[in-house]
């Protein structure tokens, strides 16, 4: 199995002995993510063995994907991920994911709390909990509000409701749940335990009232499910006896709900006693557990689950993505920096290099970045990774002469520039770099040797005569 790395809090867990081979059928990762550890964690199999790894990210809430892009809110922003394919050649482990996920665009909301979102006609939909309203994003804007509650006569930071899931129907922005029927800052806190509600936002009826925390509606298959939080339940909304029905409890605070065919994938944290979580039926659980369930939702059955033991006991978002093995990347990826999304119709004239100088020029122009930003240890590892595609590039040789001879590795860069030398000795830029490495080893004549060679091969140098000119006066 292969383990999250090690950080502050170390993450344990525990799995039943079918998640593997279920994982590996359905071709499927659950991403999930968890606000206050700051993680997303990714889980899945490969080769046959538990997959699980948790990418370090600015409190990650809701997440919603679809057709290869993957939204979330971190930190005051929604980024966007796409899946670049051709990456999966450049990780690690080549040809061992068939998805990495790069970063492409982030649409900062400031701070609202975002909870829930979906694309609907295109448009990406996500619930402003701070703000009491269900939202989309718009340019020049943080966001646009497109519907609130009618009990909310001012929308303000104030988290009055708890607004917090949201789903569409058939397209169609249809569904959302809220802690509370509330007008005042964080009113909602007054009667948790049964002030909750479900909402048709087209008509702006309440489905049914009197819920334990709900969140995260579903619809599936015809029906309408969301979850009980304070219950630790699974439902789904009766539209005809006006009931939620109970198909599954579970030892935890239910939230986050990803559905794919029969089963559900549902998060569980494991909420303690405490000024919000008191006087909840699940707080009276004799073990209350984080982690992700998975039921089937015709029998109510649980078929499997990971259980966190250590270093995570919340989880916020359930997503489950079609992919064996994915990888997600931040912004400081190098596979963020060099992978490219362009229109089918470009490509004709937009194309990634191909040559081994081609593919060289970036580290070099890189090692060329370091070494004038003074980094030069890193400039001369840029400046071996060209060579190491295009071994006779020589403006990487000769600069990475330069940056050992800054450094006061002499003996290297003299190596290095006697080498091309032997190869060809007409070639000046050798002995340009030849004579400045001297000049820093406070070898003078050596140097004026180097630069006098210069001249003989080029009279009209004039770089090389200021060289001279400039060695006289030191003398």
């Amino acid at each position: 199995m292969t383990q999250p790395p090690a950080g502050p809090e170390k993450i344990d867990f525990t799995y039943s002995v079918n998640l593997v081979a279920l994982l590996g059928k359905l071709r499927l990762t659950i991403a999930m993510s968890t606000y206050q550890s700051g993680k997303v964690v990714l889980m899945g199999q490969h080769q046959g063995r538990f997959d699980i790894r948790a990418k370090d990210f600015p409190r990650p809430m809701g997440m919603h994907a679809r057709g290869g892009t993957l939204w979330a809110g971190l930190g005051h922003g929604i980024y966007q991920f796409g899946n670049f394919k051709a990456a999966t050649d450049q990780l690690d482990e080549v040809q061992s994911f068939d998805a990495c996920y790069l970063p492409q665009n982030i649409h900062f909301t400031g701070d609202v709390d975002i909870h829930e979102m979906e694309v609907c006609g295109g448009e990406l939909y996500f619930v402003n909990t701070k703000f009491s309203c269900l939202c989309i994003k718009a340019p020049g804007q943080s966001f646009k509000p497109v519907w609130k509650p009618p009990f909310i006569t001012l929308m303000q930071p104030l988290d009055k409701c708890h607004l917090n899931g949201f789903c569409a129907r058939d397209g169609v922005p249809r569904y959302v749940t809220a802690l509370g029927h509330s007008n005042e800052p964080l009113g909602w806190r007054a009667n948790k335990a049964t002030g909750g509600i479900l909402m048709d936002i087209t008509t702006n009826e309440v489905l049914a009232e009197g819920l334990c925390m709900p969140h995260s509606p579903r619809w599936h298959q015809g029906r309408l499910w969301l979850l009980e939080s304070g219950k630790g339940t699974l439902s789904y909304f009766d539209f005809e006896t006006r009931q939620v029905v109970p198909v599954a409890s579970l030892p935890g605070f239910t939230r986050g709900l990803d559905m794919h065919g029969d089963l559900a994938f549902v998060g569980l944290s494991k909420v303690r006693e405490s000024a919000t979580f008191s006087g909840l039926p699940i707080t009276r659980l004799a073990k209350r557990v984080s982690g992700v369930w998975v039921v089937n939702i015709k029998t109510g059955q649980i078929l499997s689950f990971v259980e966190f033991t250590a270093g995570l006991d919340e989880v916020f978002a359930v997503s489950v993505l079609p992919h064996v093995r994915m990888e997600l990347l931040g912004f400081d990826s190098p596979q963020s920096h060099a992978n490219y999304i362009v229109d089918g119709g470009d490509l004709g004239e937009v194309r990634m290099p191909e040559s081994p100088l081609e593919r060289a020029a970036p580290h070099f122009e890189r090692g060329n970045d370091l070494f004038n930003e003074h980094h030069k240890e890193e400039a001369i590892a840029a400046f071996r990774q060209a060579l190491e595609i295009q071994p006779d590039y020589l403006p990487a040789t000769f600069n990475m002469a330069v940056a050992l001879g800054d450094l006061g590795r002499f003996e290297e860069a003299l190596t290095v520039l006697q080498d091309v030398i032997d190869r060809d000795a007409a070639i000046l830029e050798a002995y340009d770099s030849l004579g400045y490495v001297h000049y820093k080893k406070g070898d003078l004549a050596a140097a004026q040797a180097a630069y006098e060679k210069i001249l003989t091969l080029d009279p009209g140098n004039h770089k090389a005569m200021n060289s001279l000119a400039i060695l006289a006066r030191e003398h």
